[in-house]
C-alpha cells in the first residue's frame, strides 16, 4: 500500500467518529434538495476547506501520470459518504497501478480536493483540476445540488463526472451528456423498486413521511404513480426533527413505512416510530452509509430499518475485495465504499476502451461500456448517462461482524432485489 493510501487511513480513523456525530446533527438541520442522499448540512464544520487539494494514491501527480479528479465532501454533513468513497476509489487505484497501470503502463492518479457540500465550491474545483491539473474524469458528488452543478459544468469542461449519490431527477437532463450516476437511482426510479417491495410482500398497509422539498415531492409523485395499493402519504417540513405528530396520523397496524422521501429525517422516523409503539416490518431509508445507521439508531438497527444499495454484498467477488480492503485500510468494506472502488475500476476500463486519456474519448466509452463489477448486473448506461437494467438491493441490519472482517460492526441481510430496473427517461 502507497504511504498516500495510509495517509487516507489516517484520516479515515481521525475524522470517522466526530463526520458521524456531524451528519447526524445535520439531519436535523434540513435539508437542501438532495435526492434520496441527503444527510443535510449543505456547509463546513469548521474542517479543511476545498482549497487545498490531497493527492492521494498512484504516482504523485509525476510526469505520464493520468489524473482523475475527486470532488469530495470530506467534512460536514456528508463526511461520511465521502470518506468511504474516497477510500475505495483510492484502493481502486492503488490496485490498479500494482497490476501496471492502463494503456501503455501509465499510472493513474487521483487528484482530491474537499467541497464541504458546496455547489459553487464544487464546479470551482472541477474547473481548476481540469485547468492545472489536465483530468480526464471525475468523481464524488453527493449531494443534489452539488451533483446538478458539477453535472453542468462536466458539460461545458467536456469531461466525464461518475456521481456517487446525487439522487435528484434533475441531476441528468438531455443536455448533461458527460455525466453518469452510480450509486442511487434517481427518485422515480427508486419509488419503481419500491412498488416491487410492496407487491413482492404482499403488504396493504403502507404509509411515507415525505419531505416538503424536491425530493420529497418527486419521491411523492412517484409512490402515486407507480404504487397499486393506497399509501398514506404524509408532507413533513424538511428541517423538521419532531415527526410524532405525522406518525400519529398513521395506522397503527401499518406494515411498510416509506422513509426514502425524507433523508434528513429518516433515523428520526424510525426512532419515533419505535417510541410510539409501531412495529413496522420494514422502514424504507434512503441511501445512508450502513455504518451512520448502525451508529444512530443502536439497540434498534435490527427492527427493520432498510439500506438500499447498488452493490450486491452477498457475492464472492464482493467479499474478496472487502477482505483486501480490511487487511489493507483497516477499516470496514461498505456499499458506499465500494461505489468508489467500482468508480476507479470503471473509469480505468473506459480509458482502456477507449484507448487514449482523452476526456471526450472516455465519456463516450462509459456511454457504451458493459462493465461487470460490484454490482448484480453489469453496468450499461443509456444515452443520458442513467444506468439501465440495474438491479436495487434493500437489506437489514445486524449486530454481528461481517465473514471477510471480524473486526466489523455490522453485517448486512438481504431482504429484498429488484428486477432489472428500466433506465429512467430524461423527461421525467
Amino acid at each position: 500500500m502507497t504511504q498516500k493510501a495510509l495517509d487516507r487511513r489516517k484520516l479515515l480513523k481521525a475524522t470517522g467518529a466526530a463526520a458521524t456525530v456531524g451528519l447526524l446533527a445535520g439531519c436535523s438541520s434540513g435539508g437542501n434538495g438532495d435526492g434520496g442522499d441527503s444527510g443535510g448540512d449543505s456547509g463546513g464544520d469548521g474542517g479543511d476547506s476545498g482549497n487545498e487539494d490531497t493527492e492521494t494514491s498512484g504516482g504523485g501527480d509525476s510526469e505520464g501520470d493520468i489524473n482523475i479528479g475527486s470532488v469530495q465532501p470530506l467534512s460536514g454533513g456528508f463526511a461520511p459518504w465521502g470518506q468511504a468513497h474516497s477510500a475505495g476509489l483510492a484502493f481502486a487505484i492503488d490496485e490498479i497501478n500494482a497490476d501496471g497501470g492502463v494503456l501503455d503502463g501509465q499510472n493513474l492518479n487521483i487528484v482530491e480536493a474537499n467541497s464541504e457540500s458546496d455547489p459553487a465550491e464544487a464546479s470551482s474545483i472541477f474547473e481548476r483540476f481540469a485547468e492545472q491539473n489536465d483530468i480526464v474524469a471525475a468523481t464524488g458528488p453527493v449531494s443534489s445540488d452539488v451533483g446538478i452543478r458539477t453535472s453542468r459544468t462536466a458539460q461545458e469542461l467536456g469531461i466525464p463526472m461518475v456521481m456517487h449519490m446525487a439522487g435528484s431527477d434533475e441531476t441528468i437532463t438531455e443536455e448533461t451528456l458527460h455525466s453518469f450516476r452510480l450509486g442511487l437511482l434517481p427518485a422515480a426510479t427508486t419509488m419503481q423498486a419500491q412498488a416491487q417491495f410492496v407487491a413482492d410482500a404482499g403488504y396493504q398497509n403502507v404509509a411515507a413521511i415525505v419531505g416538503d422539498y424536491a425530493w420529497g415531492q418527486s419521491v411523492r409523485t412517484a409512490i402515486q404513480d407507480n404504487f397499486d395499493v393506497n399509501v398514506d402519504i404524509q408532507v413533513a417540513p424538511v428541517g423538521a426533527s419532531d415527526f410524532s405528530s405525522y406518525i400519529r396520523q398513521i395506522s397503527q397496524d401499518v406494515e411498510m413505512v416509506i422513509a426514502t422521501g425524507h433523508p434528513p429525517g429518516s433515523l428520526t422516523i424510525a426512532q419515533q416510530l419505535y417510541e410510539l409503539g409501531y412495529e413496522p416490518d420494514v422502514i424504507s431509508g434512503p441511501g445512508l452509509p450502513p455504518a451512520v445507521i448502525s451508529s444512530a439508531l443502536g439497540e434498534n438497527v435490527d427492527r427493520g430499518f432498510t439500506h438500499i444499495h447498488m452493490s450486491d454484498v452477498y457475492t464472492e467477488e464482493y467479499a474478496e475485495v472487502a477482505q483486501r480492503f480490511g487487511e489493507e485500510v483497516g477499516e470496514q468494506f461498505d456499499t458506499h465504499t465500494s461505489y468508489g472502488y467500482v468508480t476507479g475500476k470503471m473509469i480505468a476500463q473506459a480509458i482502456e476502451n477507449a484507448g487514449e486519456a482523452d476526456p471526450e474519448a472516455i465519456t463516450e466509452a462509459i456511454r457504451s461500456i458493459e462493465f461487470d463489477t460490484l454490482f448484480p448486473e453489469p453496468i450499461q448506461y443509456s444515452e443520458y448517462g442513467e444506468l439501465k437494467n440495474q438491479v436495487q438491493l434493500y437489506s437489514s441490519l445486524t449486530t454481528e461482524a461481517p465473514s471477510y472482517y471480524s473486526e466489523g460492526s455490522y453485517s448486512l441481510q438481504e431482504e429484498f432485489r429488484t428486477e432489472p430496473l428500466p433506465a429512467l427517461p430524461p423527461e421525467e
